[in-house]
């Protein structure tokens, strides 16, 4: 896409923003420990702002423009892009005691909210159409929903760690996982939960370590695995360990390397 023509696609998306008509009535959801969301639909119910308050997280106070999909069997989602990605902030669902909204913040387990009708009669449409135009102005939402490779990096490694220390945990030795990041797409980053894919020959090993205490020894000689995406799905013993190459599109990944183990 050229320089003109993503200044014409931010030029349109403001105007659409700008010309948004909310729907007379928010909603005011309490999340707990002072944490609150203010949910602000769109007049057609396609399109509503959210804004979370009183949390220690990038988003507290941003008001997001979120679009609301229909996912089927009573469900609806807000997406947002964070990060270069489609991220759902909130689904709505419907149960057998009404209506259940919860919130899904980047790096948070989620939090189920419970509807708060006074803070609701009280809530303004307008200044929140407002102060999420003055925040746009800012550069607020843009400078959040742009790609950041080094973060996405430095969150996947964080979680693959985690993933390695339970697995030595499980082993009694430890256990590290590599991975090739220079040579992952951006592409891959935003579209692949690298960690699930890269930290699976630790689990497997930590699985085996919890169900046959003979394995530990062969995990002590397996202390490295080295992970990067190929063509095709392979796991081999190298100078330093293992050297694991995963495909996306792969099958039955776990049983593949849980083989592997078992009968090297």
């Amino acid at each position: 896409m050229t320089r003109l023509s993503l200044l014409l696609t931010a030029a349109l998306f403001t105007l659409n923003a700008s010309a948004l008509e909310l729907a007379k009535y928010p909603q005011v959801f309490d999340a707990g420990k002072g944490i609150s969301v203010i949910v602000a639909p769109s007049s057609d119910s396609k399109q509503a702002l959210v804004q979370v308050s009183g949390i220690n997280h990038p988003l507290d106070e941003v008001v997001l423009l979120t679009t609301i999909k229909d996912r089927g069997n009573d469900e609806l989602s807000y997406s947002t892009t964070l990060n270069g990605s489609a991220s759902s902030v909130l689904v709505k669902r419907q149960g057998w005691g009404g209506e259940r909204f919860q919130l899904y913040l980047p790096d948070t387990d989620g939090f189920e909210l419970g509807f708060d009708e006074t803070k609701s009669k009280a809530a303004k449409p307008a200044a929140l159409l407002a102060l999420y135009e003055q925040q746009k102005k800012q550069g607020i939402q843009d400078k959040l929903s742009r790609f950041d490779r080094a973060q996405r990096v430095a969150d996947f490694s964080t979680q693959l760690q985690q993933i390695d220390q339970d697995a030595s945990k499980s082993c009694g030795t430890p256990l590290t996982t590599a991975v090739d990041w220079q040579a992952i797409e951006d592409d891959k980053l935003q579209r692949l939960g690298v960690p699930s894919f890269c930290g699976e020959v630790v689990r497997q090993m930590a699985s085996l370590c919890e169900n046959n205490a003979a394995f530990k020894a062969q995990a002590e000689q397996l202390k490295t695995v080295q992970c990067s995406f190929d063509a095709q799905l392979k796991l081999r013993e190298g100078d330093a360990g293992l050297v694991f190459t995963t495909h996306e599109k792969a099958p039955n990944q776990g049983d593949f390397i849980n083989a592997y183990l078992r009968n090297r």
